[in-house]
């Protein structure tokens, strides 16, 4: 683990999983546990550590933390912690109320946290004021989610076997891991920042940026159709890309420039598609994905249990030049 995440310098981690049940409350563990020099802070993107799985009712690791931890949790969690925890703030989200709560002694707990990325940012930033020295978020790999923003250091990419056939897994490592190697768009300051404020498509014609007056690639083919036919060299894309989208305007595609994206994960598209479009246009990136760690979880939930050696084997030898964590390999 220590050889594999690089700790150091990176404040911000994001746990993230290529579906649900991957492991990501075990990796979160097993960091902890790891790298006790460090004063931590957790919050989830949702709820975490409870102990039956919502659906499957299989049973759940909960969060492990040591005395002097940070943790963001709700009404329940304080109530089950007793005189394990102690009260620092509360945190008003939309519809409920949040604690922002440090462990006394060593406890195990549920962990959340708000809603939204905005608040999400806010409340990183009050862990940190508390004294926290690194933060880690039980996130989500989802283009609205704080594990995608540009203040996250560092991705932790979990791979569960319940994701599906290793084929499939397979499969979708290498698209992350493409996405994982676009470059940053590198224009000027003022550019970016215009960029990042837009959410709508910005045009390039004749080397000046222009607004579109479209958001959203589905369902405006009308403008869609306009705004190729003016010739323009390079597009600002803001939302996702699909599989549809991309196969009916992939000739107009082509004769890109460039495809600049908010984040790879703008690109919701299929391996075969993705290695298409990498082809035909440069593509760029305002925000870099940050995936820092690869760990693999060979428990399926809901699905057909794999043998953990030959699926951590077959893992490997299929991806020579990445390194694997399995926290549960003896």
């Amino acid at each position: 683990m220590k050889k594999l995440i690089p700790i150091g310098v990176d404040k911000i981690f994001a746990l993230v999983g290529i579906s649900k049940n991957s492991g990501k409350t075990s990796v979160l563990n097993a960091i902890l546990q790891d790298f006790p020099q460090y004063r931590w802070a957790v919050l989830s993107t949702g709820i975490d550590g409870e102990e039956l799985d919502a659906l499957f009712k299989t049973p759940k690791p909960q969060v492990s933390l040591a005395a002097g931890s940070l943790f963001v949790c709700d009404e329940e969690s304080l109530k089950g912690g007793g005189s394990g925890i102690r009260l620092l703030g509360r945190f008003e989200d939309v519809g409920r109320i949040l604690y922002i709560a440090c462990a006394e002694r060593d406890i195990k707990v549920r962990i959340t946290g708000p809603a939204s990325v905005r608040s999400q940012r806010k409340i990183i930033r009050i862990l940190q004021k508390e004294g926290a020295e690194k933060v880690l978020v039980d996130g989500a790999l989802d283009r609205k989610s704080i594990a995608l923003d540009e203040g996250i250091d560092a991705l932790i990419l979990c791979i569960g076997a319940s994701f599906g056939a290793l084929p499939s897994i397979k499969e979708e490592i290498r698209r992350l891991v493409i996405m994982r190697d676009i470059p940053l768009f590198e224009g000027s300051y003022y550019l970016r920042r215009r960029f990042a404020g837009s959410d709508e498509l910005l045009k390039c014609l004749k080397g000046r940026w222009f607004q579109t007056g479209i958001k959203s690639v589905l369902g405006d083919e009308d403008g869609l159709q306009e705004l190729f036919a003016q010739g323009v060299e390079s597009l600002y894309l803001p939302t996702a890309l699909t599989d549809a989208v991309f196969e009916n305007y992939q000739s107009q595609l082509r004769h890109l420039k460039s495809l600049i994206i908010r984040h790879p994960q703008n690109l919701q598209l299929s391996l075969s598609n993705l290695n298409k479009l990498m082809k035909i246009t440069r593509v760029r990136s305002l925000i870099p994905f940050k995936i820092k760690a690869f760990a693999i979880n060979s428990t399926a939930i809901g699905a057909a249990q794999p043998a953990a050696d030959e699926y951590r084997s077959e893992i490997r030898k299929s991806f020579p030049e990445l390194e694997f964590i399995d926290i549960m390999e003896v």
